[in-house]
C-alpha cells in the first residue's frame, strides 16, 4: 500500500463518515422541531436545509446548520421561521408572530 492510495482510502473514510454525521443530524432537527411544534401547540409543516458549513461555537469545530421551518397555528395558514443547530444543540430558534386560536 503506497502512501497516494492510503491518504484516498482516509479521503473516503472522512467523506463517508461526515455524510453519516450530517444525516443522524438531519434525523434529529426533525424530531427536535416536531417536538417543539408539538409543545408550542404548532403544527409541523416541513424543515428544509438552507445552509451548512463548519464553523465554531465555543472553542468547538463541529457543523452549523441553518433550518428554514414551516408551521402553521391554525392549519389553514403558513409561516416560516428559522432553527440554527450546531453539531446535535439547537442554538437558536426563530419564528415570525403567529396569530394564536
Amino acid at each position: 500500500m503506497t502512501l497516494g492510495s492510503l491518504v484516498i482510502l482516509l479521503s473516503i473514510a472522512l467523506f463517508a463518515f461526515q455524510f453519516w454525521r450530517l444525516r443522524g443530524i438531519g434525523e434529529f432537527s426533525i424530531q427536535y422541531a416536531n417536538q417543539y411544534c408539538e409543545k408550542q401547540d404548532l403544527q409541523f409543516l416541513s424543515l428544509a436545509r438552507r445552509s451548512t458549513r463548519i464553523s465554531a461555537h465555543r472553542g468547538k469545530l463541529d457543523w452549523k446548520i441553518i433550518y428554514q421551518l414551516e408551521f402553521s397555528s391554525s392549519g389553514s395558514d403558513a409561516y416560516i421561521g428559522t432553527m440554527t443547530c450546531f453539531g446535535n444543540a439547537v442554538i437558536e430558534m426563530n419564528l415570525p408572530a403567529y396569530k394564536i386560536n
